[in-house]
């Protein structure tokens, strides 16, 4: 369980000449189906998708840092936008990072005499809500052609992913009503070429027991850098938390389809985006 935190928003940001709140570049698109989506009318279905394209223009990272005694848990949670305007009117792709240390160590993939460093449990919950032992492992090591390290996006796993599209789903007839709807990634993978400090190019090719192991209060700081690919199915949010939360599901999803792209940007303090003076 999560102990109390210190939350500190910040927006991502790159610009050689200063910081612009929410540059970077990026794409998430894919077949989509949405019911209810416009007035009413569905966004596609599910036997005849349609082409989605997110066309992101902001990116942002929100750092929630522990301070607590105790192990530290940094949590980082990306958001890939449509647009600048707040996030309850615009579509949102969120990456929520629950512990960055984790995923930095399934990232740097050392181990020490010969243990892994990383946590090899599988991320996924069953129908208890524990992790299921029989589920695959959530970091899966030289996963690509280039050996890089791949993690798995399941609900409520180390990274979940989760889009709301609050500016593709209204209603016209009551402005500015939207179509409470939430996709979230079950099955698929995220791969990070940069996680703040956690890659180290040098060391791909060293020995795992040579690297040097990830220590607990990681955490992605002001000025690094964060770039990821990733490919994922969007499964209805109600869907998963009925499973986790042993309650009898919805009778039917209302999204789902696949969403597949990228995001680079340089993880930078915001200024006119921030939530507090």
């Amino acid at each position: 369980m999560q102990r109390p935190i210190l939350i500190a928003f910040a927006i991502a940001a790159a610009s050689a000449a200063g910081c612009t709140v929410g540059n970077g570049s990026g794409a998430a698109m894919g077949p989509m189906w949405i019911l209810g989506c416009q007035d009413g009318e569905a966004l596609g279905t599910e036997a005849k998708p349609l082409p989605f394209d997110l066309n992101p223009t902001f990116f942002a990272g929100e750092p929630i840092e522990d301070i607590a005694d105790g192990p530290p848990v940094n949590r980082l949670i990306i958001r890939m936008q449509r647009n600048g305007n707040a996030v309850e009117i615009t579509d949102t792709l969120y990456f929520d990072i629950r512990d960055s240390a984790q995923i930095a160590r399934c990232i740097r993939g050392a181990t020490i005499n010969g243990v892994p460093d990383w946590d090899t449990t599988s991320g996924t919950l069953n129908e208890l809500g524990l992790v299921d032992p029989a589920a695959p492992p959530w970091c899966v090591q030289a996963a690509t052609p280039d050996a890089l390290p791949q993690i798995r996006l399941v609900p409520f796993g180390p990274v979940a992913v989760s889009f709301a599209p609050l500016s593709s789903c209204h209603s016209s007839m009551h402005p500015p009503a939207i179509v409470d709807v939430t996709g979230v990634g079950n099955g698929g993978f995220i791969t990070f070429t940069d996680f703040g400090g956690a890659v180290q190019p040098e060391q791909a090719n060293t020995a795992r027991d040579a690297r040097v192991p990830i220590l607990a209060d990681f955490k992605v700081n002001y000025g690094e850098h964060l770039e990821a690919t990733f490919q994922f199915a969007v499964e209805d949010q109600r869907i998963a938390a009925a499973i986790r939360d042993k309650v009898v599901p919805p009778t039917a999803p209302q999204i789902g389809g696949m969403l597949a792209g990228n995001f680079e940007f340089f993880f930078e303090r915001g200024r006119s985006a921030q939530t507090f003076p």
